[in-house]
């Protein structure tokens, strides 16, 4: 590859000024970030503040292409390994301290996600973290909880591509199109063609789609082609004299700063990840309001415009938003700042103090050239600090190698950590512990099946197949041992998901709240389930999420409403017709037990206090026992331990239930003892 890259001289020897530094441009980064991580807060007014990634695309493009275009013209020639060493001193030396630093913290202090950090460092080492998580990823990106420690790295990964393949796209364009105009016009048009088919391709019922939408390198550059243009474009401090461009008055360009910052507050205010408009429209305008607050910015007549986004705080807080983004995802998430006012004061304040540090010892010394003075030193052999740089240099040289290579190689070597798998002995699948019902002469109710006492070795084993939410998946994993001589289990059970797949389930006992919207699709994949499992039986495991009241296009489904009992009986049913379309024959409906929630570390989620209302998980279950009466040919209702209510001991035991909620192994023994004879029956 050639160092540098010819492009067509310009027309005379006249070589236009150079933007040169503009104090408001950090001042426009100041306002990303602070969106960003108020979004990352979880304020619920700031639902939007996710746009602040894409004004950076936008200054980004904008910047670079500035910079490419001055070098063409001036050198006639584009010196990539000096842009490409320019970007990596710029940004690299900031990025390993905080992967090193981040990943360290999580080896040694805490257990946080650190199962997915082993996967995520080396797709953020290399710059293709957005692929990963579109790809390979176990936790979407909309997950509503348990978020990756390294999530917020994808559009650093998007932009670093962009600085990979923008210089020869840049010089292909100027070549092939000839002038500036024409090639911002193919930029415009390449834009437009992104935006339309990322709108044809939304699918809100494909939540792998949405994540491809707003992840993906092609489908999120639409903000740094349009900046790219406008830089080819808007040149005014180049022009003179009575130029269109040059000769805009000062209020107009206030008022267009004004417009185009009112519409970005109301998007950063009202926007939602996984809404249709996003994608149809939503992101092209945020990114057009951003070009022309920077276009608004870099003109010499916004003498307004340029007093608010150039004041000294903002440029202060602009010139580490690079500082704050890197370092406060992760500090948040150990610092768990999104679970109140106070925590997310104290995660501020560390974010804040390590950026500085950042920023004052690593950032400033390199960018500043720190590098360079200390090669040319090692460089003079008549220096007499030669000696001592060169200790001081291969120390810092060699420590840093050691411990990144000491972080990497305890990642690789730390098992992914799944706290609902329990770690303890086997427990052993034998006789059953079940009781009878209190009253043998009570009827039960229809299509409920009681236990008996019977449990058979199988020469051909029931296949049993586990379906539900995260609770399923601890019952599933965590069978006892010599269960396989009676039943053969598969888990095709669905994390955070229950039967709803919109709205958002609200406790507000602990304003918590879940969205149900990545769930969509969780009945297809029931379906698929029973195909391909070849099972005789289904077990549905559900209730955690279902206590829960649920907002949905504006209408509160509040628990124990008739709204909120026929929306539930009526996704139950959803979700027991997909398994029979399956090849299921018989469907069995899991008591939905009494739960004891605790806050336990690792857990992702606070107790919810509604998992603990005895009431709602007996409403439910009474719900689900309708249903069950109802389709009496293909379903029944199973009752599962009744020391979930009625032991206090063994309901609050974390041997059983680690969090309150979700089994481990004598939990899952329990469980299965209990109904393991009404499965048999069916």
């Amino acid at each position: 590859m050639k160092e540098r890259l010819s492009v067509p001289a310009p027309r005379g020897n006249f070589r236009p000024p150079s933007m040169g530094y503009v104090p408001a441009l950090d001042g426009l980064r100041a306002f990303a970030v602070i969106a960003v991580i108020f979004y990352h807060a979880k304020f619920s007014w700031m639902q939007g503040g996710f746009i602040g990634v894409e004004v950076f695309f936008v200054v980004s493009g904008f910047l670079i292409t500035s910079l490419l275009l001055e070098e063409a013209e001036e050198n006639h020639s584009i010196a990539l390994k000096q842009f490409w060493y320019r970007r990596a001193r710029r940004l690299l030396p900031a990025f390993f301290v905080m992967l090193v630093a981040v990943s360290a913290w999580a080896l040694l202090f805490s257990d946080y996600k650190v199962g997915q950090l082993r996967h995520d460092f080396l797709s953020a080492v290399f710059y293709v973290s957005n692929w990963w998580q579109v790809f390979f990823s176990d936790v979407p990106y909309f997950a509503p909880k348990d978020p990756p420690l390294l999530r917020h790295l994808w559009s650093l990964a998007v932009e670093e591509q962009w600085y990979l393949i923008w210089p020869f796209a840049f010089i292909g364009l100027l070549r092939w199109r000839r002038s500036r105009a024409k090639a911002a016009q193919t930029l415009v048009v390449s834009a437009v063609v992104i935006m339309v088919l990322t709108a044809l391709l939304y699918d809100g019922a494909n939540p792998d789609r949405v994540n491809f939408l707003y992840l993906s390198t092609l489908t999120r550059s639409t903000g740094l082609l349009l900046g790219a243009a406008g830089a080819l474009l808007w040149r005014p401090w180049t022009m003179t004299g009575r130029a269109k461009v040059a000769g805009i008055p000062g209020r107009t360009l206030s008022a267009l700063a004004v417009g185009s910052s009112a519409i970005l507050v109301l998007l950063a205010l009202w926007l939602t990840v996984e809404g249709a408009f996003l994608y149809r429209g939503g992101l092209a305008l945020v990114s057009v309001c951003s070009l022309v607050l920077v276009a608004t910015a870099v003109h010499p007549n916004a003498v307004a415009v340029q007093g608010v986004l150039g004041s000294r705080p903002l440029v202060e807080i602009g010139r580490r938003s690079y500082g704050l983004y890197l370092w406060h995802w992760p500090i948040f998430l150990f610092a768990n700042a999104r679970d109140g006012a106070g925590n997310f004061f104290i995660a501020l304040v560390i974010t804040a103090i390590v950026t500085e540090a950042s920023y004052r010892l690593v950032e400033e010394p390199i960018r500043g050239g720190v590098i360079g003075r200390w090669r040319a030193i090692l460089n003079d052999r008549d220096n007499q600090d030669r000696r001592d740089i060169a200790t001081t240099a291969t120390c810092y040289g060699i420590a840093a190698i050691v411990l990144t290579a000491s972080v990497g190689i305890a990642l690789a070597a730390t098992k992914p950590i799944d706290i609902s798998m329990d770690q303890g002995p086997d427990e052993v699948f034998g006789a059953t512990t079940t009781v009878p019902l209190e009253d043998p002469t009570q009827s039960t109710p229809p299509g409920v099946v009681a236990p008996s006492t019977t449990l058979p070795v199988l020469s051909d084993p029931r296949r049993l197949l586990i379906v539900g939410d995260s609770q399923a998946k601890a019952l599933a994993i965590n069978q006892p041992s010599g269960i396989e001589k009676t039943f053969t289990v598969s888990n095709r059970s669905i994390s955070g998901c229950g039967v709803y797949e919109f709205g958002t389930g609200i406790s507000s006992g602990i304003d918590f709240k879940q969205n149900f919207d990545t769930c969509q699709g969780w009945d297809a994949e029931w379906m698929d389930a029973a195909k391909k499992e070849n099972a005789q039986i289904a077990l549905v495991v559900i209730g955690a999420w279902e206590v829960l009241d649920m907002l949905h296009a504006g209408t509160n489904y509040a628990f124990f409403t008739p709204q909120a009992d026929t929306l539930f009986k009526t996704q139950v049913k959803k979700g027991v017709d997909a398994l029979l379309a399956g090849g299921i024959g018989k469907v069995g409906l899991l008591e939905v037990p009494c739960m004891r929630p605790q806050n336990v570390a690792g857990a992702g989620i606070p107790a919810i206090p509604e998992r603990g209302d005895d009431a709602r998980t007996r409403h439910l279950n009474g719900l689900l026992q309708q249903v069950a009466g109802e389709n009496a040919a293909t379903t029944v209702f199973v009752n599962g331990p009744r020391e979930w209510c009625t032991s206090s001991i063994i309901a609050n035991d974390l041997g059983y239930r680690w969090d309150g909620v979700h089994v481990y192994k004598p939990g899952a023994k329990l469980i299965m003892e209990t109904i393991a004879p009404a499965l048999l029956a069916l």
